[in-house]
C-alpha cells in the first residue's frame, strides 16, 4: 500500500520536493581551505595576545599605565582577530580588514628591523588571510 497522499478525486497528489540543503542557523558551509586559514589566522591571533598581554608581567622601560595601555590593547585586538576570523568571513569588509594583520608584522619589519620572528609572522599571516579570502565557487541555482 502507497503511503503517497491522495487528492479527493482519487489521483496521487506529487510529494513537494525537499528543501534545498543549506548549513544549520542559515550560516554558510565553508571548505577546508578556508578551515586551515582560520586556523592559522587563530593561532596567530591568540599568540599575539599571548605576547601583548605578557607585557604586564616583564620588565619594561615603560611607565606601568604604558604597559597596562599596551596589553589592553593587544589583547583587543587579538579577540577582535579570531571573532572576524570565526565568524565574519561572509563579509567582503572583514575578509578586506584582515590584511591589516600581515601588514602589522611588515611594519614591525620596516620600523624596527626585526626579520626575525615579524617577517615570519608576515608571511603566515598573509597565507591565512589569502586562503579565507580567496574567491569561493559560485554556486549553481537548483
Amino acid at each position: 500500500m502507497s503511503r503517497r497522499p491522495i487528492d479527493l478525486d482519487g489521483t496521487a497528489v506529487a510529494e513537494p520536493a525537499a528543501p534545498a540543503a543549506s548549513a544549520p542557523d542559515g550560516r554558510t558551509r565553508h571548505g577546508l581551505r578556508v578551515r586551515i586559514g582560520q586556523g592559522v589566522l587563530i593561532a596567530l591571533f591568540a599568540l599575539s595576545g599571548v605576547i601583548a598581554l605578557s607585557t604586564l608581567f616583564a620588565d619594561d622601560p615603560f611607565a606601568p599605565a604604558a604597559t597596562v595601555l599596551i596589553a589592553s590593547f593587544g589583547a583587543l585586538a587579538s579577540v577582535l582577530g579570531i571573532t572576524a576570523a570565526i565568524g565574519g568571513l561572509d563579509s567582503r569588509v572583514v575578509r578586506a580588514g584582515l590584511w591589516a594583520f600581515p601588514l602589522f608584522f611588515v611594519w614591525h619589519v620596516a620600523a624596527l628591523g626585526t626579520w626575525v620572528p615579524d617577517a615570519a609572522f608576515a608571511v603566515i599571516a598573509a597565507v591565512g588571510v589569502a586562503l579565507v579570502s580567496a574567491p569561493r565557487p559560485r554556486r549553481r541555482p537548483a
